[in-house]
């Protein structure tokens, strides 16, 4: 992160600003949703800051928490089933199961160009609340499909509604929280796939000891319809919260009075982003195309996202087959490993926060990787080394957790909401893309320990790190250069709500 961010953010907040345009009037505000209040004048002192960030953080986050662990819970719906006598109920054989996986994120990258221009255009929050009440009915219907064809089609139409997840909620994050903020806020929702997972592993285990191995059905439904069932209506239930208590923007919020509505747009100037902006600028879209860094932003999503995607989908299974735990014993230890990647999320959070070097700590929990695979292809599993190949497994949801920080170097560094707007779309297929592929480098020819697969992911790995350092180079040398051309003024964000893009906007500073 730039080192004189925190700096510059304190300087707005305890000694207020007025802005002043080239021609001396007040600065144009372009930002629709924000243009009733701004006040550049307008003095936030640090105890204040402090009582207006802890109301976000009572009335907006868990909401937010809300929504992402419901989402997360209902994707890993298939997974814990999986090892519950699904693929033998529906039919599925050979690639049929990683097909189903591969299909949720066709569906995304489907709908990632629409949803984030419903994004921009739309009350956000509304945005988020349709897509889970969607989601859910799909969800329950997933639950009484016996036959592995239409598990395909309501697995597309899953990841077609699912697309406007992310997109919700880092469009949130960057309504309110400033910069510095992002990480650790992000870390927090994101957090939530981990504890879905948990969540998930454990209604799982419970529905699996009524049927057992045998997989008799109880009540005329097989175990894990019944879970399904029970997790398509907590979906339903996480729709009626978003709906009603999630704002659209700061501006919205019922529980924040006029004054503290002011103060909470004033408090995200120094990010130098705006907050909506619903005219489409082609001059922002083009020049996402030459901007090197939405593309690099793109290559980190999707090199993360093939080994994520792949690990998550078969996770349940190789804890079963590749390590040599009864299904019992598979679907609990996946509950410690729910935990694990939990502390890992918050660990690198921190660690970003702390540092302010997203990129580093991503470095350093790729390397974990990196070792983890190679010890998973030189160690062959048996009674004596099971444990110790769990627990390298463990060590490995580090990339997984690298999430949170990917998301952060999204929401920081682009500026201009309709570039904005494609740059989202293009870091979310990337996020599709490679879960959809991931699957498919777990061939069946390769069970159980997929030896190839991670000789592939150690290369992917490779790549990953050039990836980033190659984008912390390009933040690094753009603040330098911005901060030569200053030469030494103070930077009051003049053009927040402007609606320039990080290109346009000398004052802008990238975060890495």
């Amino acid at each position: 992160m730039h080192p004189d961010d925190k700096d510059l953010e304190i300087s707005h907040i305890e000694g207020g600003l007025h802005t002043i345009d080239k021609k001396g009037g007040d600065a144009i505000v372009a930002d629709t949703a924000a243009a009733d209040y701004v006040d550049s004048s307008i003095i936030i002192t640090e105890e204040e800051n402090l009582r207006l960030r802890r109301k976000i953080y009572k009335h907006l986050l868990p909401v937010m928490c809300v929504a992402y662990i419901t989402q997360s819970l209902d994707k890993g719906t298939l997974g814990s089933a999986s090892i519950m006598g699904w693929q033998k109920d529906v039919g599925a054989v050979g690639q049929d199961y990683a097909l189903t996986s591969t299909l949720l994120w066709v569906g995304i990258i489907c709908g990632e160009p629409i949803v984030n221009q419903f994004v921009r255009k739309l009350p956000v929050a509304k945005v988020l609340g349709i897509s889970i009440v969607i989601w859910s009915a799909l969800v329950m219907g997933l639950a009484f499909s016996l036959d592995v064809k239409p598990v395909f089609a309501i697995r597309f139409l899953l990841g077609f509604f699912e697309s406007s997840f992310s997109p919700c909620l880092v469009a949130i994050t960057v309504q309110w929280f400033t910069a510095h903020e992002q990480t650790l806020i992000t870390t927090v929702w994101q957090a939530m796939f981990a504890a879905a997972g948990f969540a998930s592993n454990l209604i799982a285990y419970g529905f699996y000891q009524l049927g057992g191995d045998s997989n008799a059905k109880t009540k005329g439904l097989y175990t894990w319809q019944w879970m399904t069932v029970v997790i398509a209506l907590i979906s339903f239930i996480a729709a009626v919260i978003v709906l009603v208590f999630l704002p659209d923007t700061p501006v919205q919020a019922r529980w924040a009075t006029k004054e503290e509505k002011v103060k909470y747009v004033e408090r995200v100037r120094t990010n130098d982003q705006g907050i909506q902006q619903k005219v489409w600028r082609s001059d922002q879209a083009r020049e996402v195309l030459r901007d090197p860094l939405p593309w690099l932003l793109f290559g980190m999503m999707f090199i993360q996202s093939t080994v994520v995607g792949g690990l998550n989908t078969f996770n349940n299974l190789l804890i079963k087959n590749a390590f040599g735990f009864t299904t019992s014993q598979a679907l609990l230890l996946a509950l410690p490993l729910a935990v694990f990647q939990v502390i890992l999320y918050f660990l690198i959070g921190w660690l970003g926060t702390k540092t302010r070097q997203t990129v580093y700590c991503m470095v350093g929990y790729v390397m974990v990787n990196i070792a983890g695979s190679i010890v998973l292809i030189t160690v062959a599993p048996s009674s004596k080394t099971k444990v110790g190949l769990l627990i390298t497994f463990y060590l490995m949801q580090c990339c997984q957790a690298t999430n949170p920080s990917m998301y952060a170097m999204l929401s920081r560094n682009v500026a201009g909401q309709t570039k904005k707007s494609v740059v989202y779309a293009i870091f979310f297929v990337g996020w599709a893309g490679g879960n959809a592929l991931g699957p498919q480098l777990f061939q069946a020819k390769w069970a159980s320990r997929y030896i190839n697969s991670l000789y592939i992911h150690i290369a992917l790995y490779c790549a990953f790190i050039i990836d980033v350092l190659v984008m912390r180079w390009i933040c690094v040398s753009r603040n330098k250069k911005r901060d030569a051309l200053m030469q030494g003024q103070v930077n009051a964000h003049a053009h927040a709500f402007e609606d320039k893009t990080d290109l346009q906007n000398i004052e802008f500073r990238y975060s890495y």
